[in-house]
């Protein structure tokens, strides 16, 4: 990986199929382009694993007040969901008195089930509630949906955050808004990508997200890249004897979706694991290289942040981290009673549409990270 060209072009490519919301046409047609990715190395299994699920499709979403041009947005896709008309009344802070509640959101604040977005909501009294998202260049991030199979609380509009402080001046004057959440919902399919290489003993597992909200080329292509790396290397190399699965799982954005029906139907896979290596969001950002190793091995996140140093990956942006609560899909692992090893990185576009290749991917960063996790493979599969 010394020459950038082929990494390069992975990201370009990735980049092209689009928005990959689970169930979309981006979605599949990325599915089928990365499996064609490993058909290579003869030596990997690969299968899909069709997930269903019921998906919903946004439709009227929007603010209108006296005097503003409509601000436009995206239903939470595990809220409520209003009627064509909407909810109208004043709006305020959330936790205030008002009939509608705003409050300006970090897309991550979201990225774990039961988080406090998800408890305010539910103990909410407003008749619905206006989020603005906050990302670099203001786009519309929206939070995940960890209850999508059972969308609860008032309807919640999403808005760009370009469009908060329009908003707030609002909230500010308690004025009267019309708020608009609306959808449907349908049967759809994904697909996890599962990739097994025979071997000795309880395999290594090598798990991604592959799906998203938008486009979201920093957030998820840099981990998929470490993990196709990794794959195509054990698979041609001699010296490994471990067996390996890969696991490239949809539905990140709604719960995990897709990580859950890998383990429904491998219950032993998340916990007889030997180790799991959970790539995550974020892994070689342009403008942020901070990257959180974190395990429940004691050792082995020094022993990964040692491998990025001696490949030059900037000391000072990494923390490595022993314990603690485990974030993404290493999440699952975590509360499976799995050994785990997990690498997440910052992204100043996470969740936003602006997250496109070039501008927001560091290619020599995610070059490391790969070369590093790829060192750390082979080394766990060999005698």
């Amino acid at each position: 990986m010394n020459n950038p060209a082929p990494a390069a072009g992975f990201f370009a490519q990735y980049d092209g199929f689009g928005e990959r919301r689970a169930g979309s046409t981006g979605d599949l047609a990325s599915a089928a382009w990365l499996a064609e990715q490993l058909g290579g190395a003869r030596a990997l299994h690969t299968t899909f694993q069709r997930v269903s699920f019921k998906r919903f499709l946004p439709a009227e979403a929007s603010l209108h007040a006296h005097g503003t041009p409509p601000i436009e947005g995206l239903p939470l896709f595990d809220g409520g969901l209003t009627d064509r008309h909407g909810v109208t009344g004043l709006i305020g802070p959330l936790g205030s008195d008002t009939d509608i509640g705003f409050a300006f959101m970090e897309p991550a604040m979201a990225s774990l089930p039961d988080n406090a977005f998800s408890r305010a909501r539910a103990d909410s009294r407003h008749r619905a509630v206006v989020i603005a998202l906050t990302t670099r260049d203001g786009g519309l991030a929206p939070l995940n949906a960890h209850d999508s199979d059972r969308p609860f609380g008032p309807p919640v509009l999403q808005i760009a955050g370009r469009d908060a402080q329009a908003v707030a001046m609002l909230s500010e004057h308690a004025a009267q808004v019309t708020v608009t959440a609306t959808g449907q919902y349908e049967i759809a399919d994904s697909r996890n990508l599962r990739v097994q290489l025979a071997g000795e003993g309880p395999p290594l597992l090598l798990l991604t997200p592959r799906t998203s909200w938008w486009t979201s080329t920093a957030e998820r292509a840099g981990g998929v890249f470490a993990w196709l790396q990794s794959l195509q290397t054990l698979a041609a190399s001699a010296a490994r004897r471990r067996a390996v699965i890969g696991l490239a799982t949809c539905g990140h954005e709604l719960g995990h979706l897709g990580a859950h029906h890998a383990f429904a139907i491998e219950p032993k896979l998340a916990n007889e694991s030997a180790l799991v290596i959970h790539l995550g969001a974020n892994l070689g950002t342009a403008t942020a290289p901070a990257l959180t190793v974190r395990s429940n091995v004691d050792g082995l996140a020094d022993r990964v942040r040692t491998l990025l140093e001696s490949r030059g990956y900037p000391a000072d942006a990494i923390l490595a981290v022993t314990g603690g609560k485990a974030s993404g899909e290493a999440h699952e692992i975590e509360q499976r009673g799995g050994r785990y090893l997990s690498l997440i990185g910052s992204n100043p576009w996470f969740h936003a549409p602006e997250d496109r290749w070039p501008t927001s991917i560091d290619l020599g960063r995610a070059c490391t990270i790969a070369q590093s996790v790829t060192a750390l493979a082979i080394a766990e599969c060999a005698p």
